[in-house]
């Protein structure tokens, strides 16, 4: 705590909020420990009720993943918060005495005897009927590191955590295999801390039985939690309510784009390819790809779509989960002209699935011709606009604009017209 003051003091950071969670709040010398803590850090330090953890925990997914319908389980080393979420609403929070450490200590470090306790508790909550068939958020350090450890177990090709999804076989699974290993076992293992190879069952254990008794169909890992909540909360209301997937590709368009200010027109000349075919949600994804299309404009062409690839694939980006990034990643992969067949996309492709797969292809290659067309000045959506048709791909020019035709026009039109499986027409119009 020392050492972070001496850093806020360097960096010149005025506003600093110090919390403390369920061990310095429950633990016998709690208190002592936070009266060190002030002097230590120069701030008084904010002891959270159990409640107050629980509602910055869902805050936190909330402001991560906007659409969060289910439960958020933050299970942190003393205590495990529940918080019922839709609609980016919080319903009242509960907390439960069943931190991984804490629940060692209480059942002897017996997995049957932890089993039994948070059993009893989780069948006495009311309401716990109600989340049969919806989503687990998982939040915390252990959660987290059986995540990683299934991710890798099935070879996933990500490494990102937030976003990630394990279907209910997959989470029982999972904890039955991590509560069945040694401590020493779990610390050979890659991606399992030391410091965590003790405590890791009895997250699975609590994991398990959570999934269980509220009837839980999926779990989706949240890489947001208390922390992110507490600086969520004190956001005004606009900010709070910005598309935090949107916001972020602005900044990158605007940072590292020529004009953010074309993403409109990008984005009404590629409408007429998905109309009638998309929903909110991938009307949004569409947008984004729209705001990132020109952001590695600046790098070296033989690299374009690589390096836009990789930026995509690992960036701190929130508000989607991992088929949505997938899809923006192999978007960028052909809009800068990235091999369609090559290695390097092929386990994303197979991720995505081929629906997505199919819809990014043809998204990067709407984008590839409309750069040409139209490059850094206006006209897509007016001047150039496509008409996809039964049997052919049409794009119509404006005379003023007929000049711009030409082999590089031709073949990147003809290019987004076989991922339609359409013949390519360019009409000039008066």
């Amino acid at each position: 705590l020392r050492r972070f003051r001496a850093v806020l003091s360097g960096m010149g950071v005025k506003d600093v909020h110090v919390v403390a969670t369920a061990a310095a709040r429950d633990a016998r010398n709690g208190p002592a420990f936070v009266r060190r803590a002030q002097e230590a850090c120069g701030r008084r330090v904010r002891v959270l009720t159990g409640p107050e953890e629980a509602e910055l925990a869902a805050l936190g997914v909330v402001c991560g993943l906007p659409d969060a319908d289910g439960l958020v389980g933050d299970l942190g080393g003393g205590s495990l918060e529940l918080t019922a979420v839709k609609d980016g609403r919080l319903g009242k929070g509960v907390t439960l005495p069943f931190g991984p450490l804490r629940l060692i200590d209480a059942a002897r470090g017996r997995l049957d005897r932890a089993r039994g306790m948070v059993d009893e508790a989780l069948m006495a909550m009311p309401g716990v009927e109600k989340f049969k068939g919806r989503d687990l958020y998982a939040v915390g350090g252990v959660w987290r590191n059986i995540a990683r450890l299934h991710m890798a177990r099935t070879g996933y090709p990500l490494n990102v955590l937030h976003g990630y999804e394990m279907t209910r076989v997959e989470v029982l699974r999972i904890a039955e295999f991590v509560m069945s290993q040694s401590q020493r076992t779990l610390e050979r293992m890659a991606g399992v801390p030391k410091r965590r190879a003790e405590s890791l069952p009895f997250g699975a254990l609590v994991l398990d039985r959570v999934m269980r008794l509220a009837q839980l169909d999926r779990v989706i890992v949240s890489g947001y939690g208390v922390r992110e909540g507490v600086l969520f909360k004190t956001l005004p209301a606009a900010l709070r309510g910005e598309d935090p997937l949107l916001a972020a590709a602005g900044d990158t368009a605007e940072r590292f784009g020529r004009r953010s200010a074309q993403v409109d027109e990008i984005e009404a000349f590629t409408a007429p390819l998905f109309e009638g075919a998309e929903t909110p949600e991938l009307l949004r994804q569409r947008r984004a790809a729209c705001m990132l299309s020109d952001s590695a404009w600046r790098q070296h062409p033989d690299y374009r779509a690589e390096l836009s690839f990789n930026y995509l694939l690992q960036a701190q980006i929130a508000g989607i989960r991992h088929r949505a990034r997938s899809y923006l990643a192999l978007t960028l992969w052909h809009r800068y002209g990235g091999d369609a067949r090559s290695h390097v996309i092929a386990p994303i492709e197979r991720l995505a699935g081929l629906e997505i797969a199919l819809r990014a292809e043809r998204m990067g290659r709407a984008l590839r011709l409309g750069y040409v067309l139209a490059g850094s000045a206006r006209g897509l959506g007016t001047d150039f606009t496509l008409k996809l048709e039964p049997h052919t791909l049409v794009l119509s020019i404006a005379r003023r604009r007929a000049d711009i035709r030409g082999e590089t026009v031709d073949k990147r039109l003809e290019e987004l017209a076989t991922s339609f499986a359409r013949e390519a027409r360019i009409v000039v119009r008066r």
